[in-house]
């Protein structure tokens, strides 16, 4: 089959599930990857997004023989504030994408989304099945209208033909909008980041020299990351470091973790050096802020943690509770610290507990649980049911 994929993410720098997903779909399936537009004011509040204006005009772009990368036109702002915009955008997207379809030979494809903002694309490409994969409570996201975003969502899963969701607390909340619905947590890449744990995979130069206790964070930080919790890790072990790998977003201010003399904030590195920052990691931090937005998150960074065999450390987060005591889980400042030191206290056993459980936490394996239940409901006679019992295998 042909799938149009729109995405939130860009196809690089940050691989996130969107990628890892698409990548692992079966080769016979042609992809049209398209990227998130950028707004007219999005260069104003990040410049580093300017870029995007001019990759708008290449059109397609080959990434392999069955994947093909494409950047729609700059669209109107506050398409998720007020009602009537995002309309008007999504006609913009699909004058770019049916051009991309019929330079490809895309007849009838699917559409399989990630945003909510698709609820007004739908029936502009031909589309003959449409996938909702929500990995986010988009509602909750600041700057939203959370009243609006609702509606759009339910607006979409309503005609959607199977919808997936990464958390509990996300299924619960959409399973009455939607036809087929099933839960796939976020997954690792296994063979990739259990180069961590290789004694051939070479340690990251940065972290050759520095005293440990080395606590790391890899991802992007972002407004979810509690910051203030990784200051006052830094306070309480100030003979060791914390070490945080990964892109600063453009409204997030980290001057206070600047003035520690013993974090390390190393910035964007590529997917591909990771492990040989996490081989000298003496414990993996997971450091959510605890919201309404994290609440419903399955996060991506704790799977790849759990594949390098690490110990870890985390706030307590619903996806992931299951993992106790594989994991050292703490609540508040004082609770995430003695969790840090728990962990610090970690064993082989454990060890191999984790590396054993992170095998069935591959992204191979969701993608082919996802394709099964597609290719039934894709069936005339649909008898799949609904749910999320007997996923874990």
């Amino acid at each position: 089959m042909d799938i149009v994929c729109v995405s939130s993410v860009d196809w690089e720098p940050l691989w996130t599930r969107k990628q890892q997903i698409m990548s692992r779909l079966p080769a016979e399936h042609r992809i049209l990857y398209v990227e998130p537009p950028i707004s007219f004011m999005s260069p104003y509040k990040d410049p580093g997004v300017a870029f995007k204006k001019e990759r708008a005009r290449e059109g397609l772009r080959p990434l392999n023989d069955h994947i093909w990368l494409l950047s729609p036109p700059v669209i109107w702002p506050l398409g998720s504030q007020v009602p009537g915009i995002n309309a008007i955008n999504q006609r913009r997207i699909a004058r770019s994408i049916r051009p991309a379809m019929e330079e490809l030979g895309f007849k009838n494809p699917v559409l399989w989304t990630y945003l909510h903002t698709s609820c007004d694309l739908l029936g502009k490409l031909d589309e003959s099945f449409v996938i909702y994969d929500c990995v986010d409570d988009h509602s909750a996201y600041e700057g939203f209208n959370p009243r609006l975003v609702k509606a759009m969502e339910r607006r979409l899963m309503e005609r959607c033909d199977i919808v997936f969701c990464t958390a509990r607390g996300l299924y619960e909340s959409k399973k009455r909008f939607c036809r087929e619905i099933y839960l796939s947590p976020n997954a690792a890449d296994v063979e990739h980041f259990r180069k961590a744990d290789l004694a051939e995979t070479p340690l990251a130069p940065e972290l050759q020299d520095i005293p440990g206790p080395v606590l790391g964070f890899v991802g992007a930080i972002k407004e979810w990351i509690d910051l203030d919790l990784i200051g006052a890790l830094a306070d309480a072990f100030p003979a060791g470091s914390v070490v945080m790998v990964g892109p600063v977003g453009a409204n997030v201010d980290v001057s206070m973790l600047e003035r520690r003399p013993n974090v390390h904030l190393l910035g964007h590195r590529d997917r591909e050096q990771l492990p040989t920052y996490i081989k000298g990691f003496d414990v993996c931090l997971n450091p959510f802020r605890q919201n309404t937005l994290t609440s419903t998150v399955s996060p991506l960074k704790f799977y790849e943690y759990l594949a390098s065999g690490k110990p870890i450390a985390s706030v307590p987060m619903p996806e992931i509770m299951d993992f106790e005591g594989l994991v050292e889980f703490g609540s508040g400042t004082e609770g995430f610290i003695q969790a840090v030191q728990r962990a610090l206290q970690d064993t082989e056993e454990k060890k191999q507990a984790r590396l054993e459980r992170a095998e069935e936490n591959s992204w191979e394996s969701r993608a082919e649980f996802m394709m099964e239940k597609i290719q039934a409901c894709m069936q005339p006679a649909c008898s799949v049911q609904p749910g999320y019992s007997g996923y874990y295998r």
